[in-house]
């Protein structure tokens, strides 16, 4: 089990608090973690104490298969000094197959043409010498249908 501790050695910079060191503990063990209601089952993120779509208190972090589409995307041309911005830097919003309007933001890696419907997959990086959720083009294997032959094109 990962410690409190633990969690804010590797992630100096973060506020911890009751609600979302689930998420940082699961990136520890590269999981993404997401609330979930267990009454009405609608996901959520951020994490919160009460299911924004039922009220009710019981909910939990639960792991998603990190698997959606780009939904928005931004190119940063500037930011923190621990990202290489000589090319500007894909940040994607993804709307996560789990649920309709489910969206989690994170950086696009492997990744030479970003647009915007791309099936994408959850991969890790490493930043500051912790773990971190990234997305890239979705493999074969995982697209399915059309989306298949569109990762295809993309990775190819």
């Amino acid at each position: 089990m990962i410690s409190d501790a633990t969690v804010l050695e590797r992630y100096p910079n973060i506020r911890l608090d009751h609600v979302n060191k689930q998420l940082y503990k699961g990136y520890l063990e590269q999981r993404l973690v997401l609330g979930r209601c267990d009454d009405c089952g609608r996901w959520h993120t951020p994490l919160r104490p009460r299911c924004p779509s039922c009220w009710s208190a019981s909910v939990a972090a639960a792991p998603v298969s990190g698997r959606g589409t780009v939904h928005l995307l931004t190119l940063l041309h500037q930011g923190p000094p621990v990202v290489d911005y000589s090319r500007p830097w894909p940040l994607a919003a993804i709307e996560l197959v789990e649920q309709p309007g489910l969206r989690f933001v994170g950086t696009l890696v492997d990744c030479p043409a970003p647009r915007i419907g791309l099936p994408v997959e959850l991969t890790w990086i490493t930043r500051d010498d912790a773990p971190w959720p990234a997305f890239r083009p979705a493999s074969q294997s995982a697209a399915s249908g059309s989306a298949a032959s569109e990762a295809a094109d993309v990775v190819a």
